[in-house]
């Protein structure tokens, strides 16, 4: 029975956060060239499907990956229901 008090986690959208640092890490590694690595409010999404210390978690693997200087990062807004986050590699670090 669905409980209206706990919030409801998207199993789908789960999937597709963590699978986000699977890109990125398939992108630093070479496999990949500039990609999308998630679509949607990466930041609300994570908070609103994932419990406290696992977000935080989460957060921390995207932080690391956003900190290293061989890749960059972009996004697009492409509605008012979200964005598109892209990545890619950078071949000359200065």
């Amino acid at each position: 029975m669905f409980n209206s008090e706990k919030n409801y986690i998207d199993e789908w959208l789960k999937k597709q956060i963590k699978n986000g640092v699977s890109i990125i890490n398939d992108v630093l590694e070479g496999k990949k060239d500039k990609v999308v690595y998630y679509t949607g409010h990466l930041h609300k999404d994570i908070l609103d499907n994932f419990p406290g210390k696992t977000s935080k978690k989460i957060f921390k693997s995207y932080r690391v990956l956003l900190d290293n200087k061989t890749l960059a990062f972009t996004q697009k807004r492409f509605s008012e229901h979200g964005y598109e986050y892209m990545v890619r590699r950078v071949h000359e670090v200065k």
